[in-house]
C-alpha cells in the first residue's frame, strides 16, 4: 500500500542485502545467536525494533513480563529502516543476531525468513491463537503459493511457515480534526460529519473563518495518496463493493469514464477549494506536521497517524477523528476499514532460548500485553481486544479499532487487489486525479477517462 509510513524504505533495503544473508545463512544457523544472562543469573532475551517510537512502550511490556516470568528483555532500536536492515546483515554474519525482531509485516518477514534467519512459528501458533487477531492479519507472515510468487526469496521456504505473528495493525482512510478550529468555526466538535457532504460544509466553515489555516492537510507530494486515503474509500462507499471493483475492470465498460465513475470523482473534486497551501509540495509526514502545527484544520491519514502527531505536540484529546464519510444515500452508510498488518513479531532462528522467546511474543499479543505497549505507544495493537479496548487503551485508541469491525460488504480492505490487473501500478494512478484536485486542470469525465487509459494499458501488459 503505497503512501503508508509504516510501509514505506525498507523494501529497498531489504532488497539490497537479501543476497548477503543467503550467503551468511548457513553459517548464522551453525551457532546459536541472541539469549544471554540477565544480573540475576536468570534467563535474559534481546530483541530489536525499527520504531523509535515503540522503544518505550515495549520497555514497559517488558518489566511486566519479567515482573510475570523472570525473563528479562533487553529491547533496542534501531533506526532508520536502512541502518536496521545493515544491522541484520551484519549480525547475521557475526552470528549475534537478537532472539526477537518487530519487522515490516508481509515483506520483510517474508525476505529475512526466506533467507532461512527466522523461526516457523506455525507450531507454536496453531489456529485457536491465532483467533485472537483482528481480520486477516495472522496471514500477513503466512507463505503461501501467492507469496512464494511475489517473493523470489521464498523459493524454497515451506508452504504454511508463519515468518511473522501481527504486532500493530492500521488502516488508511481516517480524517483528524481540531477540536479548537471546529468550535472556531462554530461547528460542535462533539458530533463529526456523518457523510461526505457535511465534511465538505464542516470544511467550508473551517476555511471560512481561516482561510490560511482552516484547510484539509494531506502530502499529495506522493500523489497516489489521494487516491488511496480518500477517493478509494469514498467510490467504495458511494457505489458498494462490486460496483466499486467494476471500475477497474478490463476493458472498462463500466469504468471510470461511465457514469459511476463520473459520480464518485466530481465528489471527490468537491475539495478542490478546501486543500491547505502548498499541499502538492508537502510529503506525507510533512502535511502531518503542518497539522500539527495548526495549519489545517482537517488531517487525512490512517490509524498510525494519531502516533505521529502525538510525537510533534498534538494531545489526542485535543482532536476529533471518523473514517472518509459515505455520501448521501451511498451503498455503504456506515463504512468499515479492514485492519492491515503493519509490523510483525518474528523468532530468529538462532535464538539461544526459542521457549522464552516465543512465551514473549505471546505475551506481546495477548490483550493485556497488547494493552501496554498500545496505551504507551498509541499504535494500535493487531490483537482484537473486543470489549476491553478502552479498559485497555484509553477512549482514543479504542474508537479508532472500532472502525475495524463491521459486516463484509460494508468494509473496505486496502489490501485486495484482486479485481485489478495484475501489473497494477498506483504511482500511475496518483498523478491523474492530482489534475483532478487540487490542481483543476480537468474535469471529472475527461479524468475517469484518462484512468480507463492507464488502467488499459497495465491489462494490456499483462495478456
Amino acid at each position: 500500500m503505497t503512501g503508508a509510513r509504516p510501509l514505506s524504505s525498507h523494501r529497498r533495503a531489504v532488497a539490497a542485502v537479501t543476497a548477503v544473508l543467503l550467503a551468511l545463512v548457513c553459517a548464522a544457523c551453525s551457532s546459536g545467536g541472541g539469549g544471554a544472562t540477565s544480573a540475576g543469573g536468570g534467563a535474559a532475551l534481546e530483541m530489536w525494533t525499527f520504531k523509535r517510537t515503540h522503544l518505550d512502550a515495549l520497555k514497559q511490556a517488558a518489566r511486566e513480563f519479567q515482573r510475570q516470568t523472570g525473563v528479562a528483555v533487553d529491547v533496542q532500536a534501531v533506526t532508520p529502516d536502512d541502518a536496521f536492515t545493515a544491522k541484520v546483515q551484519s549480525a547475521a554474519q557475526t552470528r549475534s543476531l537478537p532472539d526477537v525482531l518487530e519487522v515490516h509485516a508481509g515483506g520483510e518477514d517474508f525476505r529475512i525468513g526466506g533467507a532461512g534467519l527466522l523461526a516457523d512459528l506455525a507450531g507454536d501458533f496453531p489456529a485457536a491463537a491465532l483467533g485472537r487477531f483482528l481480520g486477516d492479519t495472522p496471514r500477513a507472515g503466512l507463505v503461501t503459493e501467492e507469496r512464494k510468487r511475489q517473493v523470489k526469496e521464498l523459493k524454497d521456504a515451506e508452504m504454511g511457515s508463519l515468518f511473522s505473528i501481527p504486532f500493530t495493525a492500521g488502516t488508511f482512510g481516517i480524517v483528524y480534526a481540531h477540536r479548537e478550529k471546529l468550535e472556531a468555526a462554530g461547528l460542535d466538535p462533539a458530533v463529526p460529519p456523518k457523510t461526505w457532504q457535511e465534511f465538505i460544509r464542516y470544511l467550508k466553515a473551517t476555511t471560512g473563518a481561516d482561510p490560511r489555516r482552516g484547510g484539509l492537510a494531506l502530502g499529495l507530494k506522493v500523489s497516489q495518496v489521494g487516491f488511496n486515503w480518500i477517493y478509494s474509500q469514498l467510490a467504495f462507499a458511494h457505489l458498494g463493493k462490486e460496483r466499486y471493483q467494476r471500475l477497474f475492470a478490463r476493458g472498462a465498460a463500466q469504468g471510470f469514464a461511465s457514469p459511476d465513475g463520473a459520480e464518485t470523482l466530481a465528489l471527490y473534486g468537491e475539495l478542490t477549494p478546501y486543500w491547505m497551501p502548498g499541499t502538492t509540495a508537502l510529503g506525507i509526514d510533512e502535511a502531518d506536521v503542518a497539522f500539527a502545527q495548526g495549519k489545517a484544520a482537517f488531517n487525512v491519514g490512517g490509524t498510525f497517524t494519531l502516533a505521529f502527531l502525538a510525537q510533534n505536540g498534538v494531545k489526542p484529546g485535543d482532536l476529533i477523528s471518523f473514517p472518509i464519510p459515505p455520501p448521501d444515500g451511498a451503498k455503504v452508510a456506515d463504512l468499515r476499514l479492514a485492519p492491515l498488518a503493519l509490523t510483525g513479531l518474528s523468532v530468529t532462528s538462532t535464538s539461544g532460548d526459542r521457549a522464552a522467546a516465543v512465551k514473549w511474543v505471546d505475551f506481546l499479543t495477548s490483550p493485556a500485553g497488547a494493552g501496554i505497549f498500545a496505551k504507551a505507544a498509541l499504535d494500535l495493537p493487531a490483537t482484537d481486544l473486543g470489549a476491553d479496548a478502552e479498559k485497555l487503551v484509553g477512549a482514543d485508541l479504542a474508537a479508532l479499532q472500532r472502525y475495524f469491525t463491521g459486516p463484509a460488504d460494508s468494509t473496505f480492505d486496502a489490501a485486495d487487489g484482486t479485481f485489478r490487473p495484475p501489473g497494477y501500478d498506483e504511482a500511475k494512478i496518483g498523478p491523474v486525479l492530482l489534475k483532478l484536485s487540487p490542481l483543476r486542470e480537468t474535469d471529472p469525465v475527461r479524468t475517469g477517462a484518462q484512468l480507463d487509459a492507464v488502467l488499459g494499458d497495465m491489462w494490456k501488459s499483462t495478456s
